[in-house]
Order: structure tokens, then C-alpha cells, then sequence
């Protein structure tokens, strides 16, 4: 028997990769994996030209996880941002061994994330537990911030 969930999921990140997104999974330190759907390098930049798009990073609720939530969203955004998409802790293929439950430790795994992937500045866009974790994030980088929606 398949799983519909698992099939379909297979779709989506078809669909991600055409739309020129590809999946990272990001360790953060060795207990904590943090699974963020970005830009391929192809796609980081404007095609019109070689400007730098705007980082746009989406932040999911307690539904699913960042790809489930947000799919609509980066098909559409990816032509015109570089996005970001994290499964935050405890959610999709984001995964710790630490026993910290609050919302502000992945809000800082969060942070060390981003800074891996090169993010410096960026618009957040969050609803329900990623408001939450958003706001523990800018917290710890505020200099990041260029919109909070």
C-alpha cells in the first residue's frame, strides 16, 4: 500500500526543484539538522539581470510543515525572491536531540541557519507557531530584518 503522503510529497519537490528550489538540510550543531527549502544557485538572481533578489523567508504554523503551508506561495515568489522556506524544530524533516522546548531555541537555530546559508538581510513572513518563533528570531538579529509581515 502508499502512502498518499509520501507520494505526493514527491510531487511537490518535483515541482520545487522546477520551480528552482532545492532542498538543505542544514546541522546546526551535532544534535540539530534544520531542513530549509532555498534557492538553487541558479535561481539567487534576477534573470533580467545579475541583481541579487530579495530574500523572502516564510515561517509555517503548526499545520504540516514549511513545503505543506507555503507551496502556492514560492511557486508563484520564487520568480521574483529568493526563498526560504524552514521546516522549524519539531516540524517535517527538522530534527533535535535537546530537550529545549521553547520557542526561543529554534528561533536561534533559526539564526544559525540563515547565517550558514549566507542570508544577511531579509523579509519574514510568519503565521501562528512561526510568528511566534519570528519574533524570538528578530530578537537575536534585528540588523536582519528588512520587513516583518
Amino acid at each position: 500500500m502508499v502512502n498518499v503522503v509520501i507520494a505526493i510529497k514527491r510531487i511537490l519537490y518535483l515541482l520545487l526543484k522546477l520551480a528552482g528550489m532545492s532542498q538543505k538540510r542544514i546541522q546546526i550543531d551535532p544534535q540539530t539538522v534544520l531542513n530549509f527549502w532555498a534557492p538553487s544557485q541558479s535561481n539567487t538572481k534576477n534573470q533580467k539581470n545579475t541583481t541579487p533578489k530579495p530574500v523572502l523567508l516564510l515561517l509555517h504554523g503548526f499545520c504540516g510543515d514549511g513545503i505543506l503551508t507555503w507551496l502556492f506561495q514560492v511557486l508563484y515568489l520564487s520568480k521574483t525572491y529568493a526563498v526560504h522556506v524552514p521546516d522549524l524544530l519539531f516540524f517535517g524533516d527538522s530534527i533535535t536531540a535537546w530537550p529545549e522546548r521553547s520557542t526561543a531555541f529554534p528561533a536561534e537555530c533559526l539564526a544559525k541557519g540563515l547565517k550558514i546559508l549566507g542570508v544577511e538581510k531579509c523579509t519574514c513572513v510568519g503565521f501562528s507557531y512561526g510568528l511566534f518563533v519570528g519574533f524570538n528570531w528578530l530578537k537575536c538579529t534585528r540588523s536582519w530584518l528588512m520587513q516583518w509581515l
